[in-house]
Parts: structure tokens; sequence; C-alpha cells
């Protein structure tokens, strides 16, 4: 004879044991994986028959082989610019442009210039056929009478090598451009070759009023 069920009519139904594991893809089987990367979202209550309801009992799935895994974003590193010395005079002066076609003279840093570039010259062009005039940028840079200057390493005094300048500084002038050029010139010690560059300036982009030159022995 049956026992009597105290709280209903129906017969006693025999207690199911909880399983030891519970398989994940079996209880989920069917359903999207929308986000894998939420707890929230991977755990949930499970109503198992003659269990009552798993309240609190958090049962995460496993991920199986087809389901995506949240991609791992490396921090972003930005890399900070460098202050960077210019390579030579043009590029000196390219940074100095800021969108015009050449910089204004009061543009140039007189001791930036001397310390990258002490053998420099700033050559004042000649308005209405007047003789161009040289302007020492530098303290090591100086004045020898009339147009003449002279350093350690550079003979400006020397007249071919002020011809040079000027012709090149002329160059420089008509064409609002960069020019370059490499010469020998006989010394008290020997031939010594030359290389100078000059760069154009000017208060406004109608023409140019300076040229400043960088000579560099070679």
């Amino acid at each position: 004879m049956r026992p009597r069920n105290p709280f209903g009519s129906g017969p006693v139904r025999p207690v199911q044991e909880a399983p030891e594991e519970l398989e994940a893809d079996a209880l989920y089987e069917g359903e999207p994986y929308d986000n894998p990367g939420s707890a929230a979202e991977g755990e949930e209550d499970l109503d198992l028959a003659g269990m009552g309801s798993l309240a609190g009992v958090s049962i995460r799935r496993k991920a199986g082989n087809g389901a995506a895994k949240p991609a791992v974003q490396s921090r972003a590193t930005v890399a900070r610019p460098e202050e960077t010395a210019p390579r030579n005079i043009v590029d000196f002066w390219s940074r100095l442009k800021k969108g015009r076609r050449w910089p204004a003279r009061s543009d140039i840093d007189a001791k930036q210039v001397g310390m990258y570039w002490p053998n420099s010259v700033l050559m004042r062009v000649g308005e209405n056929g007047l003789p161009w005039q040289f302007e020492p940028l530098t303290s090591d840079v100086m004045r020898g009478g009339g147009h003449s200057f002279h350093t350690g390493e550079i003979e400006f005094g020397n007249s071919l090598v002020m011809e040079w300048i000027l012709g090149l500084g002329r160059r420089t002038q008509q064409a609002g451009q960069p020019q370059e050029d490499v010469d020998l010139f006989p010394t008290g010690t020997g031939d010594v070759r030359y290389r100078a560059m000059t760069v154009p300036l000017g208060e406004n982009d109608d023409s140019v009023s300076y040229v400043l030159c960088h000579v560099l022995k070679m």
C-alpha cells in the first residue's frame, strides 16, 4: 500500500538527486550567446523538474568551439613627438615658413643659428642698385673691415669666397628658393672645399629682403 502524500492528493514522487556535473552546453543548447563578455547574461536560475527553482545557484555556460570570445583590447600607447634638431639650415627655414613663401627676418633666432650653424652670415639685399650688406648673426663671426668676415674655420675674408657667397645669394633672391653649391678655394694652407646653403627671408610674400647663408668646410 502506497504511503499517502500529506501535501497533496497525488502520489509521492521519488526525489531526484541533483546531477554531480551540469553540462552547460546541454542546458543552453540552441540559445544564442549574445554577450560572452558579460557575467550577468551568462548566468540564469534554472528550474529543474522535481528540484524547484535553483535560485542563487550560478551556472556558467562553457565557451564552445563556435562561441565568439571577446577580443582583448590592448591599451593604446600614444607616442610623444620628440623635438629633434633641424638637419640643416634648409630644414630650419622650412619649419619657420608656416604656410608662407619664406620666413621673416624677425623669425630668425640668432642663438639657435649660432648653436647649430656657427659659420653663418646674413646678407641684406641691396635695393635700387645699392650694394648688398653682410650682417653677422653670432659673436664668433667678427667684422674684419668692409664686407669681410672670418671665423676659425671659414675664411670669409677671402675675396673669392665672398664673391661666391654673393652670387649664391643673388640666385636665392631671384628664385625665391633655397640654393646650394660646392666649390674649391685656394688658401694659405692649400685648397679648401666649401659647401654653402642659402635661404631667402622676407617680411611679406612679395619680395626677398634678406638671405641667410651657412658655409661648411668639407
